[in-house]
């Protein structure tokens, strides 16, 4: 039997169900990546995200050549290369890591799934994660409560040396970088970027253990200002978004920690930052889930009652924002921070998206590409759950509007990061900074909007909304389809008590870690 292992957002060996399950079933297995245009030319894809995939699949293969195994890497359509491959070579099953992308990586999977109908393939898609496809929310709860993937025993290496020896004329190893980013046009002449962390199989557990071992005792309280998320954070948000650690080996690495904390000094607060990080990686899946169980959530907003809400969607306030030359200082640092490493604390992201939706009346799917290409650690499912959340079109979570001058009051106060990414503040006094507002700084750009009336405008449209009794008709049935339990009705008809529900988001469960 020959299989392929479709390589997709899962560039590890270690605890990957696709190749564990192909090298025990078939005597030949092809490792395949193809990179494929229409996806690195889609608008959510950016330079970041290229060289994490390079990075990922560059670790990858040269694991694989450690064992021994050769693989392919194509450029082109998927099922185009699949087709041309099946001709050189007919093969009996494709594994792939399930996915939940974005439209158009939903539309090319329904494709794989038609063309491998057509031709006789068994298609083996695997998921060690808890997010399920089908089936009603609470049957999907009751299946995560009988059996929680993330909770499972890692699976080891496979011994890959017993596989048949692919044949030279199936063995491609893909071009370089510098070949590689000449055959795209969005890439041509894209320098490696030394700013972004390093994705792969190897520097994702490196990661994992300085955090669990060193910098993780400050992540319960260190993750809410931008300057100190760099080091108190986990800094795995972008292996796990493109596969080059599983959640089952966070979590076996987690528990182990906790045994040996036993007997620790600094047992409690230790705890207490790991109890932190262990819900961010459940509320993770749960966001997931929603793109996942609603794939339109890219185009629509979850709850139809918010579909014709009314912004401007004025370009030039866009690239204002994009630059960070919107005139309120920690929002421009943050987007500036962004566009240079690609990571930015979670509370600092929902501040961003706050300030465009509530104070620039963007709409949360004029932001959602432009945001999504800075994100270096991406992944569709966190980042348009979170987008309208943000937004406030949700309908059932706390409407919040970040201010942008106590976020740096609070979180900043000694103006560090804001005058690192605005050096054209550097002499300025952090009461200048914080009340920027309401100053002239000259060489700094001047005040976009009016931040408090335009705040109120949009939030009196989102709550005129809310409180409509087709609104309320409507949030009721998406909690149910796609909140984390069932609404507890008031005694007033028609109203939904968000108080429940209100405690469950209240650490943003941004997945962000």
């Amino acid at each position: 039997m020959k299989a392929v292992w479709w390589i997709k957002r899962d560039f590890r060996i270690s605890d990957n169900h696709c190749l564990w399950s192909a090298s025990k079933n078939a005597k030949m297995v092809i490792p395949f990546f193809c990179w494929e245009e229409s996806v690195l030319n889609e608008g959510d894809y950016s330079s970041f995200h290229f060289q994490a995939q390079w990075e990922g699949l560059s670790g990858l293969t040269k694991s694989l050549q450690k064992r021994g195994v050769g693989y392919r890497v194509v450029i082109g359509e998927i099922v185009e290369q699949l087709e041309l491959l099946f001709s050189k070579m007919p093969f009996d099953q494709l594994y792939s890591h399930q996915e939940t992308g974005n439209l158009l990586t939903f539309r090319r999977d329904k494709a794989v799934q038609s063309w491998c109908a057509k031709v006789g393939v068994d298609w083996i898609e695997k998921n060690p994660s808890s997010v399920i496809r089908g089936g009603s929310a609470h049957q999907r709860r009751l299946k995560s409560k009988n059996a929680d993937f993330r909770k499972q025993v890692p699976l080891k290496i496979p011994e890959l040396r017993h596989l048949h020896p692919l044949p030279d004329d199936i063995i491609r190893e893909g071009p370089d970088w510098k070949k590689l980013t000449s055959i795209f046009t969005k890439f041509r002449g894209l320098s490696y970027n030394s700013n972004l962390c390093k994705v792969d199989e190897r520097s994702a557990f490196e990661t994992l253990d300085s955090f669990l071992n060193d910098r993780g005792i400050e992540y319960s309280g260190g993750i809410s200002s931008p300057n100190t998320a760099f080091e108190n954070g986990s800094r795995l948000s972008s292996h796990l978004a493109w596969g080059t650690m599983s959640l089952c080996s966070v979590f076996k690495q987690l528990d182990k920690r906790r045994e040996e904390l036993l007997e620790s000094d600094d047992r409690r607060k230790w705890n207490r930052s790991l109890r932190a990080f262990e819900s961010r990686l459940y509320w993770r899946d749960h966001f997931i889930q929603r793109l996942e169980s609603f794939p339109e959530l890219e185009e629509k907003a979850l709850n139809s009652a918010y579909a014709d809400l009314k912004y401007e969607d004025e370009p030039d306030n866009l690239q204002a924002w994009i630059k960070g030359e919107t005139g309120y200082p920690m929002v421009d640092a943050c987007m500036r921070c962004l566009a240079h490493t690609g990571f930015l604390n979670f509370r600092m992201r929902a501040m961003v998206v706050s300030f465009a939706c509530y104070g620039l009346h963007l709409s949360w799917k004029t932001i959602h590409q432009p945001l999504a290409q800075m994100f270096h650690d991406y992944e569709p499912g966190i980042h348009l759950s979170q987008l309208q959340m943000q937004a406030g079109i949700v309908g059932f979570n706390a409407i919040r509007v970040y201010s942008p001058s106590k976020q740096f009051l609070d979180h900043d106060p000694e103006g560090r990061f804001v005058k690192r990414w605005i050096p054209e503040l550097e002499k300025r006094t952090t009461a200048e900074i914080a009340n920027a507002e309401n100053s002239i700084m000259h060489g700094y750009s001047p005040i976009l909007v009016d931040l408090k009336s335009r705040a109120k405008e949009m939030k009196s449209r989102i709550f005129e909304i809310r409180k409509s009794v087709g609104g309320k008709i409507i949030t009721d049935k998406v909690l149910k389809k796609h909140g984390s339990r069932k609404p507890i009705k008031k005694k007033r008809k028609g109203l939904v008590d968000n108080k429940r529900q209100m405690t469950l988001f209240k650490t943003f469960g941004s997945g962000k870690t």
